[in-house]
């Protein structure tokens, strides 16, 4: 049973709801005993049940869901990067400010943290409720700032993603990215970077033309459904997105 009382509720008193163009920030509540999907940070999902109510804070878009949220799975998505941050930091994604926050909460070993959020609309409902004084803002696209020569960084965690499976194709071309940003001995980390690095090898090198069929298969790679048809460890949903399925070759949901 997932003990409430180890996560943070903080964003839900500091972030009112309100809009701002296709964005807003929503207030919800978990109910005690409701069964949730959770993160555990040696890179896998799984379900569990709430010991108390949990009110909860989402960052959404009118045409593009649900963006982030301060769930405990989120919170233990970001448990090791919130912890090992140190000196200078660089955070692409502002999301609900929640990193930041949590760094503020737990660790003492940071001197600054730089946020890159290209969403004019998500800065202006979120940065200044989270602000702190070793916290600045700069809008831009952080695909570029990282391109860009220009200050290092001791660690930088780039949250760019609305999906779980999204990441798995991209990680390693946003690591590569950010090395150029880095320090010596520096350190990067994406979100979910853990489940990357627990499947990365095991992922198909092609794509599948054949499949099991649908039953009780080992957890998916990723998602961690177990009924489903079976596309070398995926499910169909996760081997379409990464294009490792016949019909998506070539990139389809790109």
């Amino acid at each position: 049973m997932i003990l409430v009382n180890r996560y943070t509720t903080i964003l839900s008193r500091i972030l009112p709801e309100r809009s701002i163009g296709d964005f807003a920030i929503k207030k919800d509540v978990i109910l005690r005993g409701d069964i949730i999907r959770t993160y555990h940070p040696g890179g896998y999902f799984y379900h569990d049940m709430l010991n108390r109510d949990f009110p909860t804070v989402k960052l959404t878009e009118e045409k593009g869901g649900v963006w982030m949220s301060d769930t405990p799975m989120e919170q233990e998505a970001l448990r090791i990067p919130s912890t090992v941050a140190r000196g200078d930091v660089l955070i692409i994604g502002l999301g609900l400010g929640l990193l930041p926050t949590l760094i503020k909460m737990r660790n003492k070993m940071v001197d600054s943290i730089l946020i890159i959020e290209k969403n004019e609309e998500v800065a202006n409902l979120v940065y200044s409720k989270i602000r702190s004084r070793k916290a600045s803002l700069l809008l831009g696209d952080g695909e570029t700032y990282l391109a860009a020569p220009g200050r290092k960084f001791d660690f930088i965690f780039i949250d760019v993603w609305g999906s779980i499976t999204a990441p798995m194709r991209e990680i390693e071309h946003w690591t590569n990215l950010a090395k150029g940003r880095l320090k010596h001995a520096g350190d990067v980390r994406c979100w979910l970077q853990e489940l990357y690095d627990r499947i990365k090898d095991k992922l198909p090198k092609e794509p599948l033309s054949e499949h099991g069929p649908p039953a009780v298969h080992e957890p998916c790679l990723i998602c961690g459904k177990k009924l489903r048809y079976d596309y070398a460890g995926l499910c169909m949903d996760c081997a379409d997105f990464l294009g490792v399925s016949e019909p998506y070759a070539g990139g389809k949901n790109d």
